[in-house]
């Protein structure tokens, strides 16, 4: 799959002084499938709005963004989210794990969501939750921390949280991935070993969009852009 993003434009009203702020100025961006595309840029610089629009999560001023031939934001709630989870993971900023569930838990989530009535339900040990549970502990491990399938995310530190995240994002198997800043809180081995994972990711087949400030993952994309109060321009190309 190819996602399409088509003249996408956001403007936010100012809060208690009139007038609009113009957060991301109208862009054209295509993520094809067996590609990675890194965007850099200041933080406020609209990488992240960029994003949100991208993932269905946030609705654009104007414009519109296209999963092949489908229109996301023609969609209501209900297909939307069910189109999010199918075929788009998303990587956010922050740490997102929900402190009631195991970190295992946290990494299935996302096949929980719409799995038939009955299905899933607190001691099911059906060969298909077993199933679930053993893909989740295979997405800790390619981010090195598959001992910590049974703790709860309260005793993970930052880093530990935000590779949660990451794995959590691939539990459907998504065609689209969107990273927002995957390496924030990681060292340098780390760092390198999911820059890596995101590339083996792309080279599988998927359309992959890395928003970072990391210096050295240029050379893990196909295009680089750069993102300036707003504006999208093309800064490399085949760097990879």
């Amino acid at each position: 799959m190819n996602l399409y993003a088509k003249e996408v434009k956001k403007v936010f009203a100012r809060r208690g002084r009139g007038g609009e702020f113009c957060v991301l100025f109208p862009a054209d961006l295509t993520l094809t499938a067996g590609k990675l595309v890194e965007i850099t840029g200041r933080s406020g610089s609209g990488k992240s709005t960029l994003l949100q629009i991208l993932g269905g999560l946030l609705q654009p001023t104007a414009g519109q963004v296209l999963l092949d031939d489908t229109a996301l934001y023609t969609l209501g709630d209900g297909a939307l989210s069910r189109l999010r989870n199918r075929h788009i993971g998303v990587i956010p900023q922050g740490h997102t794990a929900l402190r009631s569930l195991s970190v295992a838990e946290n990494v299935m989530l996302p096949a929980r969501l719409y799995q038939k009535s009955g299905a899933g339900e607190k001691g099911d040990t059906s060969p298909g939750e077993d199933a679930l549970k053993a893909r989740a502990v295979e997405l800790l491990n390619m981010v090195g921390i598959g001992d910590l399938a049974e703790e709860e995310p309260t005793q993970l530190s930052g880093g530990e949280l935000r590779r949660v995240a990451i794995a959590r994002s691939l539990m459907q198997q998504p065609e689209v991935l969107l990273a927002d800043e995957p390496t924030g809180d990681l060292d340098d081995e780390n760092t390198q070993r999911v820059l890596k994972l995101l590339r083996q990711y792309a080279d599988d087949g998927a359309a992959v969009l890395l928003v970072t400030h990391e210096g050295t993952a240029a050379a893990y994309a196909d295009e680089v852009y750069e993102m300036s109060a707003g504006v999208l321009r093309l800064k490399a190309s085949g760097t990879c």
